[in-house]
C-alpha cells in the first residue's frame, strides 16, 4: 500500500493533474459529478470528514452532497467502479469513504475505502467528460489529483438595518436589584444623607441568520470572518429605535451574548425618625428585533483569484434598558404585608 496521507483540515480544491491545469472537481447545483475551470468559488469547494472506520466523507460545500463510488458486478461479483455519484451522507455506507495517497510533488491518487486500487479517474482524460472509479494506472495524469487548501476569509463591508421591520417589546418583566435599608427606628431626628445603590443592567444580544440565504450562509460558515456587527440597535421607554456602537458580533456567532454590569447610583435619602426603609433600584427592559443585510467580500487565496460580493439576511434581536427607578419602601414592620410603598422616583 502507498504512502497514505491525510485530507487537509480546512476548506479545499480538488484539481486534476491533466495538462497541468486548472481544472477542479465539483457537483452542479442538478447533482453531476464534472469538471470545472477554477472559480475559487464556494461551488467549487470541499471539506473532509474522517470516519473512525478509516478514510473520510467529502462534501462538496455548495450542495451539500457527499462523493461516492459506484459499484460494478463482474461475473456475478460485485467491485467498486463506474460513474461518481452525488448523494446525500450515510454514515453507514462505506462507498461514500475516500483515502487519499502520496503520489509525489504535491500530488495525490483519491482512493475509495473499499479497495485501495480502485482511484478516481477522468474518463480518457475528457474534461468534459465523466469522472468515475477506475484501477490504478500507473501515476497517468487523468488519475493524479492536487488538494488545494482555501484560505481566504470573508470581509464585511458593511450591515444595514431594515429599520421600517423593526418591533419593539416593552413588555419586558423588570429586574430589582439589591436592597440598601436605612434604620432610624431608634433615631430622635430625621436622617438625610447620601447613598449609593446598587444597579445591575442585564444587556442580551443576538442574531439568527437566514438559512434560505443559501450563498452567503455558505461562505460565512466554511470560511473565517473579519468584521462583522458592529451597530446595535436599542429600544427606549417611548418605543423609538437608535442605533449604538458595541463589541463586534461575528455572523457566524448563532448564540446569545450576554453582558451584566454593576454599578451604583447616588441618591438622597430622607427616614423619619422611628422609621426604616428600604431602597432598591428597578430597571427596565425592552426587546428589539430587526432584520439586517450583511454585505461581504470573499478574497481567495488562490493567485489571480477575482473576490466575490455576497450578502446574507438574518434577524438582530436585542434587550436593552429603557429605564430605572428608585423604590422606597417602609419596612419599619416586620411584617410583609404591613410594608408601606414611600415612592417610585426616577434614577
Amino acid at each position: 500500500m502507498s504512502n497514505q496521507i491525510d485530507f487537509p483540515t480546512k476548506p479545499f480544491y480538488i484539481m486534476s493533474k491533466i495538462g497541468r491545469s486548472n481544472w477542479v472537481l465539483t457537483i452542479t447545483p442538478q447533482g453531476a459529478v464534472v469538471l470545472q475551470a477554477l472559480t475559487s468559488t464556494a461551488d467549487q469547494i470541499w471539506t473532509a470528514t474522517p470516519d473512525p472506520r478509516g478514510g473520510a466523507f467529502l462534501r462538496h460545500v455548495s450542495t451539500g452532497l457527499v462523493l461516492a463510488c459506484g459499484v460494478i458486478k463482474i461475473f456475478g461479483m460485485q467491485y467498486p467502479g463506474g460513474p461518481l455519484k452525488a448523494v446525500n451522507i450515510s454514515s453507514a455506507d462505506a462507498t461514500q469513504l475516500w483515502r487519499a495517497e502520496d503520489l509525489g510533488d504535491n500530488w495525490a491518487g483519491i482512493n475509495t475505502f473499499l479497495n485501495w486500487e480502485a482511484k478516481i479517474n477522468v474518463y480518457g482524460s475528457n474534461v468534459h467528460g465523466t469522472i468515475g472509479v477506475f484501477h490504478w494506472d500507473g501515476g497517468a495524469d487523468n488519475e493524479e489529483w492536487r488538494l488545494v487548501t482555501e484560505l481566504g476569509e470573508v470581509t464585511v463591508d458593511s450591515v444595514d438595518y431594515d429599520m421600517t421591520k423593526a418591533v419593539a417589546d416593552l413588555g419586558m418583566p423588570p429586574s430589582h436589584c439589591a436592597v440598601t435599608t436605612v434604620d432610624n427606628t431608634l433615631g430622635g431626628k430625621d436622617i438625610t444623607s447620601t447613598y449609593s445603590l446598587a444597579r445591575t443592567v442585564t444587556t442580551q444580544r443576538s442574531i439568527t441568520n437566514s438559512q434560505s440565504d443559501t450563498i452567503g450562509h455558505k461562505y460565512t460558515q466554511t470560511f473565517s470572518i473579519k468584521g462583522g456587527i458592529e451597530k446595535v440597535v436599542e429600544v427606549s421607554a417611548s418605543a423609538s429605535f437608535e442605533e449604538s456602537d458595541s463589541k463586534t458580533i461575528s455572523l457566524t456567532d448563532q448564540k446569545i451574548n450576554t453582558d451584566t454590569v454593576t454599578d451604583t447610583i447616588t441618591t438622597q435619602v430622607s427616614v423619619p425618625a422611628g422609621k426604616k426603609y428600604a431602597y432598591h433600584v428597578v430597571v427596565y427592559y425592552g426587546k428589539v428585533s430587526v432584520p439586517y443585510t450583511a454585505h461581504m467580500t470573499f478574497q481567495s487565496s488562490t493567485p489571480g483569484a477575482k473576490p466575490v460580493k455576497l450578502t446574507t439576511q438574518g434577524i438582530f434581536t436585542g434587550v436593552n434598558k429603557t429605564n430605572n427607578e428608585i423604590v422606597v419602601r417602609d419596612i419599619t414592620s416586620a411584617q410583609p404585608d404591613k410594608q408601606k410603598l414611600v415612592e417610585s422616583v426616577p434614577a
